[in-house]
């Protein structure tokens, strides 16, 4: 065979091979059409077997650290409405100088900023009245760094004795934006609120970082997981890719679940199928068979014990007893995140302290920050769930009692607001009224 002859059939096997990819990758994204290009495309390539690819792409283009610099515009959507910024300068004040700032055309006292010493922000070194230098520095274990602070205006209660609304958190930086840390109550069920949400700069020192917020009484909402085409995939399911029929008046809220498979986040139970088995040690949500909720530690807050409905671990915990604990956990890929060099939009779940489950997004930040973000927030033991691009999801509904539903998503940097309502390809947990859900609407 000739050299030319060769090279023809070299490039006909090319043009074959892009031909059939194009195709493959084309169906899949007109498949997904409310879903972003560039994670279409990412998770095309995960399905075919390219996940490694899509990592190294991924760090490559997760590796510059947020902005210091503080931003005067929070995330929250309230009502079709984005909290507007209020401050017309993003100065910081020093501590314990007296100065002055313009807000909103009045001239106010800028508040110093609370210092709380975490393990993405040291406490910085500051000048006593007596000219001495003082230091604060993060509390430690025998182990390895962890991060405890005492977090602003938040009660302090058992997990069985709820507090009636979460309590407002003062501002991290000053001065604070209109509303900042305020939770204001949403997605009403027989005008009685069953969400609240917030917005929030949790790092003090990164003030470019916005998280977002959804907390919920676990014990006033009946707790379903769904099952999406992809992940974990498979036929035969009751609660399948979306929320449908008799259950949709019911609907309240809906957020997303957590890492795809082969990143091995651990154990996915539901509707009596072993998935993937559970790890002991792991950061665990769990659903019992009256659809409360809660959020623990495998083998340690919960046991198979015989109550649990679903079960959905994503990798170990990132806060216990209210402290920061990755670090405990060298080995785990957090989402190609071994070093803390991938700085992107993520999302956790955790039980806080005051006994709500919280919902937070928050970005861009490595594993550090979001574990800091958790603590200084009020979690109790905290996990990470999905990350990148539109993933990290959290949305209410409209219309409640009603068959025809919308989706009304609380960050803008969220995606599709019915995602839920249509086709996901991922697994993700909704909330429904009790009271009104018929019996055997979801498992």
């Amino acid at each position: 065979m000739t050299r030319r002859k060769i090279f023809r059939y070299l490039l006909l096997a090319v043009l074959m091979f892009g031909i059939v990819t194009g195709f493959s990758l084309t169906r899949y994204v007109l498949a997904h059409p409310n879903d972003p290009l560039q994670q279409n495309v990412a998770s095309w390539a995960r399905n075919k077997g390219m996940g490694v690819v899509v990592d190294k792409l991924e760090t490559w283009l997760h590796n510059d650290p947020p902005a210091v610099a503080p931003t005067d515009t929070l995330a929250l959507l309230t009502d079709d409405s984005t909290i507007a910024p209020q401050i017309t300068t993003t100065s910081l004040a020093p501590l314990g100088e007296e100065t002055t700032t313009t807000h909103l055309g009045k001239t106010t006292p800028a508040v110093e900023r609370p210092v709380i010493a975490t393990q993405s922000c040291s406490t910085p070194t500051t000048t006593s009245p007596t000219g001495a230098t003082t230091t604060s520095t993060t509390t430690t274990s025998s182990t390895t760094t962890t991060t405890s602070t005492v977090v602003p205006d938040m009660t302090s209660t058992t997990t069985t004795t709820l507090v009636p609304r979460p309590a407002d958190i003062a501002p991290f930086i000053s001065p604070g934006i209109k509303a900042e840390g305020e939770w204001a109550a949403t997605a009403r069920v027989r005008k009685k609120p069953m969400v609240y949400v917030s917005s929030i700069r949790p790092l003090w020192c990164f003030g470019s970082v916005v998280a977002t917020m959804a907390a919920y009484n676990p014990s006033l909402v009946h707790t379903a997981l769904f099952n999406g085409t992809e992940m974990p995939g498979g036929k035969g399911w009751k609660n399948s890719s979306k929320i449908k029929g008799k259950a949709l008046p019911s609907l309240i809220a809906s957020f997303n679940g957590g890492f795809r498979f082969e990143h091995e986040p651990g154990g996915y139970v539901t509707e009596g199928k072993t998935v993937q088995r559970m790890r002991k040690g792991f950061a665990t949500f769990g659903i019992r068979a009256d659809g409360s909720s809660t959020i623990g530690i495998w083998g340690k807050d919960m046991t198979d014990d015989g109550s649990w409905k679903s079960l959905r671990q994503n990798l170990p915990p990132l806060v216990n007893d209210a402290k920061s604990v990755y670090a405990n956990y060298p080995s785990v890929n957090w989402g190609e995140d071994y070093t803390n060099k991938i700085y992107n939009y993520r999302s956790a779940a955790c039980l806080r302290t005051d006994g709500y489950i919280m919902f937070v997004a928050v970005g861009k930040v490595n594993i550090k920050m979001l574990a800091d973000t958790l603590v200084v927030l009020g979690c109790k033991v905290g996990m990470e769930l999905d990350i990148n691009g539109t993933w990290p999801f959290f949305a209410t509904y409209s219309d409640f009692g009603k068959s025809e539903r919308k989706g009304r998503i609380i960050d803008t940097r969220m995606g599709d607001p019915d995602r839920h309502l249509t086709n996901s390809t991922k697994d993700f947990f909704a909330l429904f009224d009790p009271q009104t859900l018929p019996t055997g609407a979801v498992k």
